[in-house]
Order: C-alpha cells, then structure tokens, then sequence
C-alpha cells in the first residue's frame, strides 16, 4: 500500500487553524482584479479559439478524420470551460476579488453560461465547506455507510485559486503526517475508487472515525 492509501492520523492534530493560516503569506490572500480578468480572458480566448478552428475548418477534414476531431474537440474544450468553471467557483466563494457584487456578476453570467445555477449553488456549496468530513451534515460527496479529500480550499476558501499551490507549499510542513497528496493518474485514480470506495464503516475503537471499503 503506498503512502497515498495510508490511513490518517485520528489523534488531534498538534496544530490549530490560526497556525497553518500564519504559515501561508499574507499576499496569498490578496486578491487581485488584474489576475484575477486575466485567467478569465486567457480561458476564454483558447474556448473562442477551439471552437472557431472546429466550426470552420472540421467540415474540411477527410471524413473519417471528422468522427475523430470532434471527440477531441469536446474533450479539450470541456477542460477549458472546467477552468471557467473554476473561475465562477472563486466568485461564489468571493475569492475572485475584494468586491462582492463584482463577484456575484461575473459569477452568475459564467455559471449561467455553463447551464448551473450560480446563487443556488453558491449557498449550497457553502453549505458542503461548512459541513466537510459529516456523514450526517454534508450535502454532496457522501458516502454510503456499510449498515448494522482539496485541503487548502476547504481551510480556506476566499483564498485565490492561483495561490493555492504556493499556499499548499506552505502549511505542508505544518501538516506533517496529516497531509495526503495522490499522484495517482485520474482516470487509474478514478478507477480505483470505484472499485475501492464503496462504502465506509466506522472504526472499531474510535467513535466518529470511518474508513473506506468494498469488502462485505
């Protein structure tokens, strides 16, 4: 098993959250409305680019090419509107910059665009961070129990998405054995949880605690 399928540590963690938050810099938390608009337009121009070069010039390929163009066009193009996605996600968790309503508009016209209903959601997905780790409180990624993780995010999630992996950087240290990070190519991580995680079970010893299973 490698370190990635270790169980974690159940004790109480030697650190609080006031101590991971001083170990990320301040300037991660800033947000910035120039970086911010320029992830949108940069994901923008390559969704108008994709999709030019697949309206006008698909039609021009030998046919047997077409079936195969197309199929990589949606897959490409749906990684580019995930990170439009993304960015409607930042505003919804008013991470996109200072000003709320200038998040909730650029958030509802991409959300809308993308057929998802941004204020719902938005209330909604507070909701799940609010309740992350609850078998009986969240309201999405629940698992079913046998009868009888995203980690900077979750701690804080009006951080920018483009400081999330320099902030990650900083509170490792701080994590120690309770950070987990899978290297784990998706689609074999995917999977494997689907064949893995069917359900969890409470632990024997530690009231609260569940691990995963697929074994009856």
């Amino acid at each position: 098993m490698g370190d990635t399928m270790k169980r974690v540590p159940i004790e109480k963690p030697p650190f609080t959250l006031s101590q991971i938050k001083k170990a990320i810099p301040p300037h991660f938390f800033q947000r910035s409305v120039l970086r911010s608009f320029s992830y949108l337009i940069y994901d923008l121009t390559i969704a108008f680019c994709l999709y030019y070069i697949a309206t006008d010039y698909f039609h021009n390929l030998p046919h047997p090419l077409t079936f195969l163009a197309w199929p990589i066009y949606w897959a490409v193009q749906g990684f580019t509107l995930a990170g439009l996605w993304v960015i409607a996600h930042d505003c919804g968790h008013h991470a996109f910059r200072d000003y709320q309503l200038l998040d909730d508009n650029v958030g509802l016209v991409l959300h809308s665009a993308l057929l998802v209903p941004y204020f719902s959601w938005k209330y909604s997905h507070r909701r799940h961070h609010s309740n992350t780790g609850s078998l009986e409180r969240d309201e999405v990624f629940v698992p079913k129990q046998k009868s009888s993780t995203h980690v900077v995010h979750h701690l804080f999630s009006t951080m920018p998405h483009y400081h999330a992996m320099d902030a990650t950087k900083a509170i490792k240290p701080i994590l120690g054995e309770y950070y987990r990070f899978d290297e784990t190519p998706f689609v074999k991580a995917m999977w494997r949880e689907a064949r893995e995680c069917i359900y969890v079970e409470p632990d024997t010893e530690n009231k609260g605690v569940f691990w995963y299973n697929n074994k009856l």
